[in-house]
């Protein structure tokens, strides 16, 4: 199973998502689930980090774990919320996958 925790700081914004597991949907190399979760994840990572030239993730690994932090080293207000609004866009995603494979993939949300 994946597990998904998505923490938010005291205006609800997302402050990390941590990502455990693997969906034991179908056969690695085959798991739709699986490719899903890491299409989605890994993906705006890479793009937040191309685009604004910082660091979101502190660690990711082969046991199927990505910790995505905000980057607090931002200072540019527009900069800051245009990260926001793609961790944000990450987190809909994800739920939308947790949403539609409920037995492979769980998701929780808490606030700091």
């Amino acid at each position: 199973m994946i597990r998904i925790l998505v923490e938010r700081n005291d205006r609800e914004q997302v402050e990390r998502v941590l990502i455990t597991g693997h969906a034991n949907y179908s056969e690695h190399g085959t798991d739709i689930v699986c490719a899903a979760v890491s299409g989605i994840s890994i993906g705006l990572v890479n793009a937040i980090e191309k685009m604004f030239g910082c660091k979101v993730h502190a660690d990711d690994d082969r046991e199927g774990k990505l910790d995505c932090r905000f980057p607090g080293e931002l200072s540019d207000p527009a900069k800051r919320e245009q990260v926001r609004l793609l961790m944000e866009a990450m987190v809909v995603s994800l739920k939308n996958v947790a949403d539609e494979f409920p037995s492979y993939v769980k998701m929780k949300e808490r606030i700091q």
